[in-house]
């Protein structure tokens, strides 16, 4: 009997193993199934759309072909912008006419850029019938020595051009022929644009581009969607213009039985193939064409069958990897269930009668206890602070709190919450922020910093006493510390802890702490808080200490230190411009009153002795007060809060470093006149606010001020207006290309440039150049 129960507990635990399996399995069977057939619907779907896909591909090549032509037809109107180009096309020379050659000469220069516009164009070139001259890209020529040694094409020969009518058409487009002649154009295939009018003048004479066929019949290509597809090109007489494969009989043939067929998609047969025929009709700018598309039949079904093929042999690779993926992870996630089970079996010391046969009902059962167990346990272990708690903690240790040790505690049990024990220590801890933090990081990112800190202070926490953590103050906290006793308490490994941590990042965040001692009941908090705050007066920025325990021989409060010595001799440093010197002595100064652990209220006074002794100095240099930005400064010296022994430091460095500025000019202290002088001679270099305060020893947020009420208008803005006033200059004066103009006045990037060229002069530099420059250069 035992050994069948025994058994049968075995299974119960096995249970959840093959229900594990099954739920794995189905999922991915599930999943399977799904991608087969979605796939299966696709390969129908890419079936019935891979021949209408065809049209869409046409539309677009249709297009490309457009603007290829576009192209040329915008070649034609810059032509007719050139008056030699129209003077040699339209007129015609008499033989002694000797300025002929120059505007032969200009003529050539126009066919090469026309000729380099386009990777399509081979050639370009004027036939002037009357005058029987060819002037081409490159140079003039009679026409026998031209189509025969040059450009000899059987298909089109010299009587065909001596009598071509071009009817004023736009374009005429002719049938591709293969060319022959010199080196550079052997056995090559180009396509004859023709036209009879440029810039709406018509002329005897014929302007005619050469196409490279091969570019042509490239471009077919790169539109094919199947690699046995054909793409050709007919124009309304039936003459195949273009194709995606080297023209022959067979093709010519082909193409002139599908124009036949009224109908716009049919099968026919193409060397032993059976195809699928599509028919477009399009206009290559204002000329009709006619594009065909022939996909064999094999290149569609050939891809399916394998897309299907390849589609049965993943889902059953698949199957079967998912089917071993999911014994293993069935056996990875039963694995700890057991062992908690029998954990939790071990933990009650059952007998082996009072096995559990499901194992499901056993968990159940046992979280349920060790939830309410875990409820009991928080109710005698939080030490979490509510916020109102925090807030009354906080008011009652920065004001002399008038209620007695009852008051309080009544007040804190209507607010759920006692003290455990009636000693109390403080530790301060003061962060400051300095400015690579505010360089490196976002606004949200500064936002958070203070509450991810406090988290930290949160995290580290000991565990021996019942320990707090307040947050006093914009990036001050408070450790509120309660021990059992007044003795045996050791919390500096906490406050070391935390400046270990944060001393890896000291450049941009520097934590100063202060510790008070343990003293007895809520009289005793606040006076170890006052204790904190003193301690934490006497940590010094000049040194590497960064914790100062309060001491029970630091009860009386000294006044700060400074002698009449020291006065003078500050007084005549500054008098004499000796800024090192004077830094030091002011350094040394400020450490030694640090050092006798004073106030903040007596480091305040330090402070206006000293910005006395400042004042004193322009007065004797007959300098204004006002120069000093008074209404920073006064903000400053009259706000109700003393400020750390860092932001006081920090002040009088930097007032000192403005008065010896404003009483000892140097030769860059600055000037408006130079300043312009300056900008104009260096505006193409990179020029920041940060480099003209380096260059006039002031910050950049005065050197901003200063030049707004000096220019009427921000730097940045004076700048741009400079360097778009010298791009005009430019643009007059010069020929350099767009690209090297914006370089010459220092914009980094051609879209700056433009964007705000068009915000300051309304058109684009292109626009300006053409509307402004003299006709001489622009041509």
């Amino acid at each position: 009997m035992i050994n069948i129960r025994h058994k049968l507990t075995h299974l119960g635990f096995r249970s959840i193993f093959y229900r594990l399996i099954i739920l794995f399995v189905s999922l991915s069977a599930f999943i399977q199934i799904t991608l087969f057939l979605s796939t299966s619907v696709l390969m129908k779907h890419i079936e019935s759309q891979i021949k209408t896909n065809y049209e869409y591909s046409l539309s677009n090549l249709a297009s490309t072909i457009n603007n290829l032509f576009d192209g040329i037809y915008q070649s034609n109107y810059l032509l007719a912008l050139d008056p030699n180009f129209l003077k040699i096309f339209t007129t015609e020379y008499a033989e002694d006419d000797l300025t002929k050659y120059a505007d032969y000469t200009q003529a050539i220069r126009s066919l090469s850029r026309v000729k380099s516009s386009s990777n399509y164009i081979d050639s370009a070139y004027i036939y002037k019938r009357k005058e029987d001259i060819i002037i081409s890209d490159n140079g003039t020529y009679l026409p026998e020595q031209f189509y025969q040694n040059l450009f000899d094409t059987k298909q089109y020969p010299p009587a065909f051009w001596h009598d071509f009518k071009a009817n004023h058409h736009l374009f005429t487009i002719l049938p591709p022929s293969q060319t022959s002649g010199n080196d550079r154009n052997q056995k090559e295939s180009t396509i004859s644009v023709v036209q009879s009018t440029v810039g709406g003048r018509y002329s005897n004479n014929l302007y005619i581009i050469n196409l490279k066929a091969e570019a042509v019949r490239n471009l077919l290509r790169s539109y094919k969607l199947t690699p046995n597809s054909l793409i050709m090109v007919s124009d309304p007489s039936g003459n195949l213009l273009a194709a995606s494969q080297i023209i022959d009989s067979d093709l010519h043939a082909f193409m002139s039985e599908t124009l036949t067929d009224p109908h716009e998609k049919f099968d026919m047969t193409y060397q032993n193939q059976q195809m699928h025929v599509i028919k477009y009709s399009t206009n290559f700018f204002f000329r009709d064409a006619t594009m065909i598309v022939a996909v064999p039949h094999s290149d569609i079904t050939s891809f399916l069958n394998k897309m299907k093929n390849w589609n049965f042999t993943v889902t059953g690779i698949l199957f079967v990897i998912s089917l071993l993926l999911s014994i293993l992870f069935s056996k990875r996630f039963y694995a700890p269930i057991r062992s908690l089970v029998q954990t939790l079996q071990r933990s009650e010391h059952k007998k082996k009668e009072e096995l559990p046969f499901n194992e499901l009902e056993f968990l159940n059962t046992e979280i349920r206890r060790i939830l309410m167990d875990v409820d009991q346990l928080n109710e005698t272990l939080s030490y979490s602070l509510p916020i109102a708690t925090q807030h009354f903690l906080g008011k009652m240790l920065k004001t002399s709190f008038p209620y007695d040790n009852k008051t309080i505690d009544d007040y804190l049990m209507k607010l759920g919450f006692r003290f455990p024990n009636r000693f109390f220590q403080i530790g301060l801890i003061q962060c400051t922020f300095r400015k690579p933090f505010y360089d490196l990081y976002s606004e949200k990112f500064q936002t958070e910093a203070s509450d991810t800190v406090h988290r930290i202070l949160q995290a580290l926490l000991p565990k021996k006493h019942p320990t707090y953590i307040l947050e006093l103050d914009t990036n001050l906290f408070g450790v509120l510390i309660n021990p059992a006793s007044a003795i045996d308490i050791d919390s500096s490994s906490y406050f070391e802890l935390i400046d270990t941590l944060f001393r890896q990042d000291e450049a941009a965040l520097r934590i100063h702490i202060g510790m008070g001692l343990v003293h007895e009941n809520y009289k005793g908090m606040q006076i170890s808080y006052m204790e904190a705050m003193k301690a934490l007066w006497r940590v010094s920025p000049f040194d590497s200490k960064r914790i100062v325990y309060y001491s029970e021989f630091d009860h009386e409060e000294p006044r700060f230190m400074l002698n009449k010595t020291e006065e003078n001799i500050l007084t005549n440093l500054l008098v004499a411009g000796k800024r090192e010197e004077l830094m030091e002595q002011l350094k040394q100064l400020i450490k030694a009153n640090i050092d006798q652990s004073i106030s903040g209220t007596s480091m305040k006074q330090l402070l206006i002795h000293l910005y006395l002794i400042g004042i004193q100095v322009l007065k004797q240099k007959n300098i204004s007060f006002e120069q000093l930005a008074p209404f920073e400064t006064s903000e400053f010296l009259l706000s109700a809060d003393s400020g750390s022994v860092e932001e006081i430091s920090g002040f009088l460095f930097g007032f000192f470093d403005r008065v010896l500025a404003l009483s000892n000019p140097s030769p860059d202290t600055f000037n408006i006149q130079r300043f312009r002088a300056y900008l104009d001679t260096h505006y193409a270099e990179e020029i920041t606010l940060d480099i003209l305060a380096d260059k006039y020893n002031t910050s950049p947020k005065y050197m901003s001020r200063l030049l707004k009420n000096e220019l009427g208008t921000t730097f940045y803005r004076y700048l741009q207006e400079l360097r778009i006033a010298k791009a005009k200059e430019l643009l007059i004066a010069s020929s350099d290309p767009i690209h090297k103009i914006w370089e010459q006045v220092g914009f980094n990037n051609r879209n700056t440039f433009i964007r705000t060229f068009r915000n300051l002069e309304g058109i684009s530099p292109t626009d300006y150049r053409k509307y402004h420059q003299p006709e001489s250069l622009s041509l």
